[in-house]
């Protein structure tokens, strides 16, 4: 039996897993590391950390595993982050995370000097602070030493795969987030590399999920304790791999990720672009692209809350909660906690509770909670219909999907039935089956096989929602004015 790797370099972690040619998980290792924030607003990773970590783990790995079954390995991770190498390709800097804010000013500058409009069709994007040209600009200014030695530059899974193969490749998902790509004509923008004062030829060549990064060579052979020539493919961001492992392949199937951060991923057959949203490359013939959202504050609110209110365990929570009726007893709640990304683009937005009496208890506030989030991934779909997007499946995963109450708020609230895959590994495994199927040991069709569980949408339920979602969206807009003044 055939098996393979799948490897994750993770916000918090590494993780790798091991599935066999069927798609069945066998095992999983994983090792943490920390974020930095030497100052306010940075976000920085080391990746000398990722490398010991790496090898480490591969070496656990390969005493429990047979190793001489490793048919393919795959990798994902976060993105776009951005580490400045050296002419010999070793790290000059910590990795600037995708959610590091210090290029603020730069980010306001550039604004003004591109053609927002051009920009928009070129990208399908706004300018905004994942991209990488506003933090090379950063880098000139404020790390000059380190920008004048950096030689290429590359994104944290094009990194691990330099490690493994001594081939250095940037995954197109790193290209198209970075905001100097174009998805229209598919190619590097001379204009905005110009402007982040870097040459083309500091980028290494592009790669797609099925292409073969090379094989595992001796001395990454040596350090991990597996046998040299394993075929490393390239695999893509950690977002779209984890909705690949959900169950999503074909256009119209959607994904709801339930983690610190809620993700709304739509698997499309068109390249469709629109301010309100993010796109990316999928991972299948049928739906190339991935039409997709962020609710920047989702588990988050709910871990924030059980701290500060020292409150008891979330199944003791959905017990209390369950018994209270639709749209909690008029309290609304906007989950903006950390400004928003989609659809609102709104960093100035903070979260409100709206409506509490004496009459409302923790139970609501927790209830109103869920409901938000609800309505966020809501927001998102109604924006799916305006643009003609279609909704086939809904599948449903990830830590907070755990919650039964949570998941049918969700289904009820959207009025759509849901598929909850209660054992979805995420990105690693969607690395390893995206790997399996490149190397050709695993079906097209094949999917991480294990719990799938319907959630049936009350219609009874949906129609009180509909004033919930209603008063949701209308308490953001009398808002929205005073949330800068803050």
């Amino acid at each position: 039996m055939k098996t393979c790797l799948g490897i994750d370099i993770g916000t918090t972690a590494i993780k790798i897993v091991l599935l066999d040619q069927d798609g069945n998980f066998l095992c999983s290792w994983s090792r943490e590391h920390d974020l930095l924030s030497p100052a306010a607003g940075y976000a920085e990773e080391d990746p000398n950390i990722w490398e010991e970590n790496l090898f480490a783990l591969l070496r656990t790995a390969a005493k429990e595993i047979d190793v001489s079954a490793v048919a393919a390995m795959g990798l994902t991770g976060m993105v776009p982050t951005l580490i400045p190498l050296d002419e010999y390709h070793r790290p000059l800097f910590n990795s600037i995370q995708q959610n590091d804010i210090r290029a603020a000013a730069e980010i306001e500058e550039l604004k003004e000097k591109i053609d927002g409009p051009w920009f928009f069709r070129e990208t399908g994007n706004q300018v905004n602070q994942q991209h990488i040209f506003p933090k090379l600009l950063w880098l000139k200014r404020h790390r000059k030493a380190v920008f004048l030695s950096m030689k290429y530059i590359t994104g944290s899974y094009d990194y691990a795969g330099y490690l493994l193969t001594g081939n250095l490749h940037i995954e197109r998902n790193w290209a198209l987030e970075s905001g100097m790509y174009s998805l229209r004509e598919e190619r590097w923008l001379p204009e905005i590399l110009e402007l982040a004062e870097i040459g083309s030829e500091m980028l290494p060549p592009l790669i797609g999920y099925e292409g073969c990064r090379g094989t595992l060579i001796r001395v990454a052979a040596e350090r991990s304790g597996l046998h040299s020539g394993i075929p490393v493919y390239a695999g893509t961001a950690d977002h779209i791999a984890s909705g690949f492992a959900a169950g999503a392949g074909k256009s119209g199937d959607l994904v709801f990720k339930l983690g610190g951060a809620a993700d709304i991923l739509l698997s499309s057959g068109e390249a469709l672009t629109d301010p309100r949203l993010f796109i990316d490359y999928g991972c299948s013939r049928e739906a190339p692209f991935v039409i997709n959202g962020c609710t920047a504050s989702s588990g988050s609110i709910l871990k924030w809350a059980k701290e500060e209110f020292n409150l008891p365990d979330f199944t003791v929570m959905d017990t209390r909660a369950q018994s209270i009726a639709p749209c909690s007893e008029g309290l609304t709640v906007l989950p903006y906690f950390l400004g928003e990304k989609t659809p609102l683009f709104d960093i100035a937005a903070r979260g409100v509770f709206f409506g509490l009496s004496l009459s409302h208890g923790a139970a609501h506030i927790y209830r109103a909670i869920l409901e938000a989030i609800a309505y966020s991934l809501n927001h998102h779909i109604e924006i799916f219909r305006e643009l003609n997007l279609p909704i086939n499946r809904i599948f449903i995963t990830n830590g907070g999907s755990k919650s039964r109450l949570w998941r049918q708020i969700v289904s009820d609230v959207t009025g759509f039935d849901l598929l909850y895959v209660g054992n979805n590994q995420g990105s690693s495994a969607g690395a390893a089956l995206l790997a399996g199927m490149a190397a050709g040991i695993m079906d097209t069709e094949t999917r991480l096989n294990g719990e799938e569980a319907p959630v049936i949408h009350d219609p009874a339920r949906h129609e009180q929602y509909l004033h919930g979602y209603a008063m949701y969206r209308n308490l953001y807009e009398k808002l929205r004015e005073f949330f800068p003044l803050l």
